[in-house]
C-alpha cells in the first residue's frame, strides 16, 4: 500500500459532507491506517484509525483537535512526497502527526465496517457549522 496512499476531500455543510464522506466505497476503510482531517469555522479535528495488522476486527483511534489544521495537510503532503512508497507512509505521517500534537487515545474497538461508520460520527460535532472541509487519507 506504501505506493497507493489516496485522500478524498470533502466542502460544504457538514450533512453534505457526511454524506459523501459515507459515499466511499467501504474497501477504503479495509486499510491498516487511515484518518479524517475535518475544519470547520472555529474547530478543527484529526483522527487516526489503526489496524496492527489487515486480518485484525478492531482498531484505535487516536483524536487531536484545536482550533485550525493550519498547514497540517501541507506538511503530511511533503511526508509522503519524501518518503516516495519506502516506508509504511501511516507511520511515517503518525511520526509527524504525533511529533508536535497531544492524541488522546481510544480502543481497541470494532473496526468500522463502512465509511459512514468510520467517519460519520466526527461530523456530528460540527453540527452547529455551517461550511467544513474533510479530508480522508488513505495509508497502508
Amino acid at each position: 500500500m506504501a505506493w497507493d496512499c489516496q485522500s478524498h476531500s470533502f466542502f460544504g455543510s457538514p450533512e453534505t459532507v457526511a454524506a459523501n464522506l459515507a459515499s466511499l466505497p467501504e474497501e477504503l476503510i479495509q486499510r491498516r491506517v487511515y484518518m479524517l482531517m475535518i475544519q470547520g469555522e472555529q474547530r478543527a479535528e484529526v483522527r487516526v484509525f489503526e489496524r496492527f495488522d489487515l486480518e485484525d476486527t478492531d482498531t484505535t483511534m487516536g483524536t487531536w483537535s484545536d482550533d485550525s489544521l493550519g498547514d497540517l495537510m501541507t506538511q503530511l503532503t511533503e511526508v509522503l512526497v519524501a518518503n516516495k512508497g519506502v516506508h509504511c507512509p501511516g507511520e511515517q505521517v503518525k511520526a509527524t502527526l504525533t511529533a508536535e500534537r497531544e492524541f488522546s487515545m481510544e480502543g481497541p474497538f470494532p473496526a468500522p465496517t463502512s465509511a459512514a461508520e468510520a467517519f460519520g460520527p466526527a461530523l456530528t460535532g460540527f453540527g452547529d457549522d455551517r461550511f467544513v472541509h474533510a479530508t480522508v487519507a488513505l495509508l497502508c
